[in-house]
Formats: structure tokens, sequence, C-alpha cells
């Protein structure tokens, strides 16, 4: 998949969102803050994790760093690893660096708490030239995340 395919879903599925094209790679935080001139704070992860054929996005703060043990906690299940970047991108068709908070299907999606206390965030865009600008309302309206506390 990549931010075509992205914005493709984000026009069936209504979803108010913007794909921001960037001149350089910005498959990282830093990168995306120095792209964007805004700090690392403003910036999500979205993070893979697997367990046994499930898999869970956690979606943090770009300061912040996801804890297995409160994804566990939060969905009742063993602490999940993190997916290797080979599988991340065979499960959300997304590669590492560029994996936005929508649009992956059959996922749980977790959204810390502390991303929902910003109007606006800024996270993966389908590549690492792309970004995607949304609420993070909007992030739980489109995937029915659950917001809890899953930062370590």
């Amino acid at each position: 998949m990549n931010d075509k395919d992205l914005q493709s879903y984000i026009i069936s599925h209504n979803i108010d969102a913007e794909i921001l094209t960037m001149v350089g790679r910005v498959h990282s935080v830093d990168a995306a803050s120095k792209e964007l001139g805004i700090p690392p704070e403003r910036i999500i992860k979205t993070v893979v994790f697997v367990v046994d054929d499930k898999v869970i996005l956690a979606i943090v703060n770009g300061t912040d760093r996801a804890s297995s043990k409160r994804l566990g906690a939060a969905i009742g299940i063993a602490p999940p690893r993190l997916a290797s970047p080979e599988e991340a991108l065979n499960l959300t068709g997304f590669e590492v660096g560029g994996t936005p908070p929508i649009a992956i299907k059959n996922a749980d999606v977790l959204i810390d708490s502390r991303v929902m206390e910003m109007s606006e965030v800024i996270g993966g865009g389908g590549t690492d030239h792309h970004l995607l600008r949304i609420r993070p309302e909007e992030i739980v309206r489109a995937t029915r995340a659950r917001i809890v506390r899953i930062r370590k």
C-alpha cells in the first residue's frame, strides 16, 4: 500500500484527514519533526505488535514508547511482541516509518491517553515521503481504537 491507497481509504470512509507530501524522507519522528518544524511531541507513532495471529497497533506520542505489558493487559492477553519490519509490512501493507494510524484491517488499535490531549497530530502517511495530519478523535472514530495508557 502507499499514500494513494491511503488517500482512497480516507475518501471512501469519509475521514477528516490530510496527507502531506514531504520533500525529504520522514521515516522517523525526528525526521518528521525537523521537516515540519514542529516539536516531536506532536508527531505520533503507529507501532505494530503481534501475538499469535493477532495484530495490535499501538499509537503513542513520538517521544513515548509503547509498553507491551500495558498492551497485553489492556487486551487481556500475554504481552505481544514487536513485529519485525518485514512482519509489519506483511501484516499492514505499509513499511515501518510510513504506517498510518488508520486503514489497517483486522487490527486491534489502542491509542495512548496522552495522544488524546492534542487537538491535532501528525503520523505516518503511507510512505517515507508522506505524513498524515489528523485529529486524535478521528483516529478513534475511524478505527474504533480503545483509549488507554499504553506508554511506558
